[in-house]
């Protein structure tokens, strides 16, 4: 198998390393440690402090490095940009030119020398232009036209259009983003999401500690992990706390800003306990009776491969989804419902049927599934099409 090394590599990537960790910093920090990673957090708008109070803390009009997580990854956070990027494409060009000019910067401080070139956005097709590079990926993650607010679907796909057209190596999470970009790509592979599973396999392991604020709550103990985003089914989530009162509904991780929670926040038996390191993800998953993966139905969600659904695979819980395709393949061994009541009937089974044989097929099935896995098949495709490159 091709590996990737000694190489350098730019990541633009669309989420900050940290605190909440997705696909991106999962396989940047599974590469090969002899690449030499530059990684580049999104930049804010000009106007993102007014939506979300937290941007006020990286709010500045130049670019600056921002840490070095790992000895081979460093972190560069670009200047704030203009909005309105995702509704008018030469805003979004005009803004590319400007990351151009502090990229390069960045890429000399770092004595960089013509890098793989590995983006996450889909407008950045005017970017790899200015960038001087020896291969461009593109890891498509979701329907990015398909968010709301200051988007428009038809500018975001145009971009992306651009982009693919451009790019040597495709990935893409979902089989419905496999099937829209295929023909404008020259290598696409279908890569969905996965876990860190021996950090997730901790939640079935005897000497896991269960938190103390979890621990005192009432079982049945359903629990939900993540971000809690537009896209999250929360209308669900209030119906099945209305529906059974004495089940504990308990919503790990911070409420993005303007999420309508359903009186979620009001009810007595449903529990929001904010954000946890994600080293102490498994102690809390070890005290859940069944997780639930609620994804509201849209073209978003539609075109995902949710993260937060092989984490739970890799604790060893038992699962209880929304009908969605990246989980249709899963049916065998989670619960998938399609409307409320029928939601609340698997909860009902699946609390009713579990046993140990369950668990070890979950964990089974979970090691297919790992991000060292996907790590080495992303390795071995760009290390074949860079030795390609060099053959012509």
């Amino acid at each position: 198998m091709a590996q990737l090394r000694n190489q350098e590599i730019i990541c633009i990537s669309s989420v900050d390393w940290d605190p909440i960790w997705t696909r991106k910093q999962q396989i940047m920090s599974r590469l090969d440690p002899s690449n030499r990673i530059l990684y580049v957090e999104p930049p804010g708008t000009l106007i993102s402090p007014l939506k979300d109070p937290s941007f006020w803390r990286k709010w500045r009009p130049w670019g600056w490095f921002a840490g070095r997580p790992r000895p081979n990854i460093f972190l560069f956070h670009p200047p704030v940009v203009l909005p309105f990027g995702n509704l008018y494409p030469l805003v979004a060009r005009v803004n590319q030119y400007w990351l151009a000019f502090w990229l390069r910067q960045a890429v000399r401080r770092l004595g960089m020398k013509r890098p793989i070139l590995w983006t996450y956005l889909p407008g950045t097709a005017t970017l790899a232009r200015l960038i001087e590079h020896k291969l461009l990926v593109y890891d498509c993650v979701d329907e990015h036209g398909a968010y709301k607010g200051l988007v428009r679907e038809e500018a975001v796909w145009e971009q992306e259009k651009e982009l693919l057209q451009r790019t040597d190596v495709t990935f893409v999470t979902a089989p419905g983003l496999y099937e829209r970009r295929k023909d404008y790509a020259q290598r696409i592979y279908y890569l969905p999401n996965a876990a860190d599973v021996a950090h997730f396999n901790k939640a079935a392991a005897p000497a896991t500690v269960v938190p103390a604020e979890i621990e005192r709550l009432p079982r049945p103990r359903l629990c939900f992990v993540g971000v809690i985003q537009e896209w999250v089914d929360t209308a669900l989530l209030a119906y099945v706390a209305r529906e059974r009162p004495d089940w504990s509904l308990i919503l790990i991780g911070p409420v993005a800003p303007g999420v309508r929670l359903h009186g979620l926040d009001q009810m007595p038996n449903v529990f929001l306990l904010g954000r946890k390191p994600k080293e102490a993800l498994p102690n809390y998953l070890k005290g859940c009776d069944v997780c639930l993966n609620v994804f509201r139905p849209s073209a978003l969600t539609a075109n995902v491969s949710p993260l937060k659904f092989y984490e739970y695979l890799a604790s060893g819980r038992p699962v209880v989804s929304t009908d969605m395709p990246a989980v249709r393949e899963f049916a065998d061994i989670v619960a998938v419902a399609k409307d409320g009541p029928g939601f609340v009937r698997a909860v009902e089974e699946t609390l009713a049927t579990e046993n140990e044989a369950r668990q070890r097929e979950r964990l089974l099935r979970a090691r297919e599934h790992s991000w060292e896995a996907r790590a080495a098949f992303m390795e071995e495709k760009i290390a074949e099409a860079l030795a390609e490159k060099e053959r012509l």
